[in-house]
């Protein structure tokens, strides 16, 4: 293979790519990223077996057609140091590769392309469309209440339910949950539930620039989306997601009404005391028109501060973990937050936007 590229260019597909490369694995060649130039250009696939990265073909000059597999982060890292913007790609028969960049020559030991495992098949045919913003929305609001540690494996995933041209989206970690609807622009007459992994849709929301819309495919074991500039496979969580509904009845026992931006930035200072969030929960005390909250550290100290607010109901106390709270409150763009509560043993429901609302669990005080 022989190829001359733009840096910048091929610099911007690397970074592409590599959100699918893993750094530690027995696989040496799940750490590669895959460079495929032919007659339609050149392009880029890395491919971790959870998760696969496809960039559309760019510009550059083949010389000679090829393709190798070269270690993500020192291609990476050797492309980035390159002084000039004009590079130059060649390869042997017994992988080595060679990069010219000015007066720099840099030489790589690449690997068998052959062995590298392609990105699986993915039909077409049903194709769900939705607005590129308005998807990594719903991610960015759901996706920080997925569990990052694996007890349950369907819970490190979001659970995405269409129905026709409805779309909702799930995360719950076990002390909260965080839920999202949209509306596609694009549907089938058809229902299905999904759980996705939420590092893949982490990387989902990160790779959406520009796009006006992206484009949505799913079989039974994988979900692929299309972006501007290239595609991402991932595989889908195989289980039984928990039953969250019945949760959010809309009953309660006391209402508040209240600023997001003063109980966040109250939030803020609870965290300087709460380093340890389950020794120092945050006390919230609801009475007439005002709410206060406090914390104590044994080590640090403490804090209280009030707010004032619309209450609708009998006066309360509760304890939650300030970590979670703060969580779900920067997550809220609404200007005015509803929180519901029942008893000081129960979850509260807090709500901004209509299209989201969130369940958290109390801690004892």
């Amino acid at each position: 293979m022989k190829i001359k590229v733009n840096k910048d260019r091929l610099m911007h597909n690397i970074n592409i790519a590599n959100k699918a490369v893993v750094s530690k694995t027995t696989m040496n060649i799940l750490e590669c990223i895959l460079l495929i130039a032919d007659e339609n250009g050149i392009k880029l696939i890395s491919n971790n077996l959870d998760m696969g990265i496809e960039t559309d073909y760019f510009e550059g000059n083949v010389e000679e057609e090829g393709k190798i597999a070269l270690e993500g982060k020192f291609f990476s890292d050797v492309i980035r140091s390159c002084p000039s913007q004009d590079i130059s790609i060649d390869t042997d028969e017994k992988f080595i590769t060679k990069i010219k960049s000015g007066k720099s020559e840099i030489k790589m030991s690449g690997r068998d392309p052959e062995i590298f495992p392609l990105l699986p098949e993915v039909a077409e045919n049903l194709c769900y469309t939705i607005e590129a913003t308005k998807f990594k929305d719903m991610i960015r609001k759901t996706i920080f209440a997925v569990a990052s540690e694996n007890i349950k494996p369907v819970l490190t995933g979001e659970y995405i339910e269409i129905n026709d041209n409805d779309i909702n989206m799930v995360g719950i970690d076990g002390y909260r949950i965080a839920c999202g609807s949209s509306q596609l622009l694009k549907g089938n007459d058809d229902s299905f539930l999904v759980i996705v992994p939420g590092n893949s849709l982490n990387e989902i929301g990160r790779l959406i620039s520009d796009e006006e819309e992206i484009e949505m495919y799913f079989t039974e074991n994988h979900m692929m989306v299309r972006f501007k500039e290239c595609t991402l496979l991932t595989t889908l969580i195989e289980g039984e997601y928990l039953k969250y509904k019945h949760f959010f009845t809309g009953d309660f026992k006391t209402k508040v009404v209240i600023k997001k931006d003063e109980v966040l930035s109250c939030l803020d200072r609870v965290l300087l005391i709460s380093k340890d969030v389950k020794k120092s929960p945050v006390k919230v005390q609801i009475g007439e028109n005002v709410i206060e909250l406090s914390s104590i550290s044994e080590i640090l100290g403490s804090m209280y501060e009030s707010i004032d607010c619309d209450v609708t109901g009998d006066g309360l106390t509760i304890g939650f973990n300030p970590k979670y709270m703060h969580e779900i409150f920067k997550n809220i763009d609404a200007e005015e937050v509803t929180v519901i509560f029942n008893s000081s043993l129960s979850p509260c429901v807090i709500q901004g936007e209509e299209e989201y609302k969130y369940l958290l669990l109390p801690l004892r005080l």
